[in-house]
């Protein structure tokens, strides 16, 4: 078959845009909600879900009333990647790192090897190399599953990856993947989102105004793993703001904010910049 061409401009117009993101936290930072705020009468969100808890994870969101369906094997995993139900236009992951603890790792140590078992593999504990066949295995299909023609959300846990005194490198705190899928996913979206949170006064002068307030960064800092291709000039600096508050209740940092903050910036160029157009 002939190579299919096309022109790069069609994928910023705001009918084709898509968003592929990951979103990494520690438990309770808000991943799954945000995955939910997907679920809109302008979008309709299907999650894959197999965490542990009520709903496989899914308790704190089940009020926003989107569809779910349980992985429970890594044929489930295979299936939900690569032939997904239809009628949906945002597919969500929750979580890549759970997968990978559960039925992706038990894939990983069905596969025999020519030297023997050890016990310890026998005892469902993965083995330097098993990381690397987990991480293979999730990246094959996480692939499959950035390739539909939706919006796609995977979330993760969080892991800190301490290097060693001696090479003087800098400790890094990214998604809780095995094996070169740690540092690989973040090739593989096109937005990689650190949600963290921290305590804040609402008044700085009542000490009883203290709240949670919860963030995005979305650009590598202090170690902490974060990038986005939304960008729209010749320098490649993004129309995002290094970090971004997350506040369903304003509308502040949810999935359709930063969609319309896409395509809002993707239009305005577009009609600005006709010269190039197709």
């Amino acid at each position: 078959m002939p190579l299919k061409l096309y022109n790069t401009r069609e994928l910023i117009t705001p009918d084709k845009f898509k968003l592929k993101v990951l979103v990494y936290g520690m438990a309770g930072a808000g991943k799954t909600s945000w995955m939910a705020s997907a679920n809109s009468p302008e979008h309709k969100l299907l999650a894959g879900v197999c965490e542990t808890g009520m709903g496989k994870g899914q308790l704190s969101a089940a009020s926003t009333g989107y569809t779910a369906c349980d992985l429970e094997s890594y044929n489930d995993f295979q299936e939900f990647c690569t032939k997904p139900p239809t009628g949906f236009d945002v597919y969500g992951l929750d979580s890549l790192s759970w997968a990978n603890k559960t039925f992706v790792k038990d894939k990983a140590l069905s596969i025999p090897r020519a030297k023997g078992e050890s016990q310890k593999r026998l005892l469902g504990v993965p083995e330097l190399d098993d990381y690397g066949v987990m991480g293979e295995l999730s990246r094959k299909l996480v692939q499959q599953l950035l390739n539909q023609p939706t919006h796609v959300i995977i979330t993760a846990g969080l892991r800190i990856d301490k290097p060693d005194a001696d090479n003087g490198g800098e400790t890094l705190v990214g998604p809780d993947l095995p094996g070169m899928m740690f540092l690989g996913v973040t090739a593989m979206v096109d937005v990689v989102l650190y949600l963290g949170t921290r305590s804040i006064l609402r008044d700085p002068k009542d000490a009883k105004s203290r709240v949670t307030e919860r963030y995005f960064v979305t650009e590598n800092t202090g170690g902490r793993l974060a990038k986005n291709r939304l960008s729209v000039n010749e320098k490649g600096v993004s129309f995002l703001p290094t970090e971004v508050i997350f506040d369903p209740a304003k509308g502040l940092g949810t999935f359709d904010w930063f969609l319309e903050k896409a395509k809002a910036e993707y239009t305005k160029y577009l009609a600005e910049n006709p010269v190039n157009a197709a």
